[in-house]
């Protein structure tokens, strides 16, 4: 291994040491800050009282705004600091990555590879054995986030924007500033392939969620990011991609009254249906994003200094 991947290797061990610590910062001081706003402090830990008040509704939503952005948002700007800028990539973009046809290619890519991620999901299910000590150890964090996050979403009139912006935005341009601007471009210069950086920044990505019964379709997820920000040198189009996903499901509790509910049944017919339209997005925007892959990307000349 050379001293560019050498370097790049070590800059994103790094950066997620980085991101850990400004999460543990930013879960301190919303601890601290909350009680200036709230009452009464809220906390979520597995066998403790779930939130219910309008009152924990609220300080839920200020502490993600906290967690997003001095956690995520925060780690990114430390990296920029210590490396003179180099991170995030992709950040300044050109014209091409958010032409409109290139966009509602993102879009429709996200939408209609639903389907193959109710299927991992799925499989992802069947992976944890029932009756296990796996199963035993995961199930109980996996049904309290989800009825922390069921509680979150809840909203009627205008609190479905406050919704919105808390869980669709602000993970939009937080997580992808950290995970595809910052982590991705240095895991593809340590390993020199970009789909091993893409996929190794994707499991990363799923993985500090801490929703294991997830953990498939959100590398998936990853994955489609990280490739939109490759292939375009942009991380703008993964932003619209992160947030149409998340906004959809928001949108499916509003009319469903379930997160886990598919708005589909998920049979042969639907998977093939989603695999050959989402195959035929990634073929058109390979075709017309023809290598527009930024120049930091491609070269590892921003890592000197």
């Amino acid at each position: 291994m050379n001293s560019d991947r050498i370097q790049a290797l070590s800059r994103a061990l790094i950066f997620l040491g980085l991101v850990f610590v400004c999460s543990v910062t930013a879960s301190v001081l919303a601890g601290l800050v909350s009680p200036l706003f709230f009452s009464t402090g809220v906390s979520v830990i597995p066998g403790g009282a779930l939130p219910s008040s309008d009152s924990d509704w609220w300080q839920l939503h200020f502490q993600n705004l906290i967690s997003q952005s001095l956690g995520f948002g925060g780690a990114v700007l430390v990296a920029a600091a210590l490396w003179k800028r180099s991170v995030p990539i992709g950040l300044s973009t050109n014209r091409r990555a958010l032409a409109p046809w290139a966009l509602v290619l993102v879009v429709l890519a996200t939408l209609f590879s639903s389907p193959l991620m109710a299927l991992l999901y799925e499989w992802n299910v069947m992976a944890i054995p029932e009756g296990s000590v796996l199963e035993a150890a995961l199930k109980p964090i996996e049904e309290m986030l989800e009825k922390v996050t069921t509680f979150l979403v809840t909203a009627e009139g205008s609190r479905r924007i406050i919704v919105i912006i808390s869980v669709a935005l602000l993970p939009a341009v937080f997580e992808e500033l950290a995970f595809r601007g910052a982590l991705q471009p240095l895991l593809i210069r340590a390993t020199g392939k970009p789909w091993v950086g893409i996929a190794i920044a994707s499991v990363i990505f799923s993985a500090i969620h801490f929703q294991f019964y997830g953990f498939l379709p959100r590398v998936f997820l990853g994955a489609l990011f990280g490739w939109f920000a490759y292939r375009s040198g942009s991380i703008l189009p993964g932003m619209l991609a992160h947030f149409v996903n998340n906004a959809l499901a928001a949108l499916t509790l509003w009319y469903t009254g379930s997160m886990t509910e598919d708005l589909f049944e998920v049979e042969t017919w639907t998977v093939v249906v989603s695999l050959a339209l989402t195959t035929a997005i990634f073929v058109a925007y390979h075709r017309f994003m023809p290598a527009v892959v930024s120049d930091d990307q491609a070269h590892p000349k921003h890592l000197e200094g």
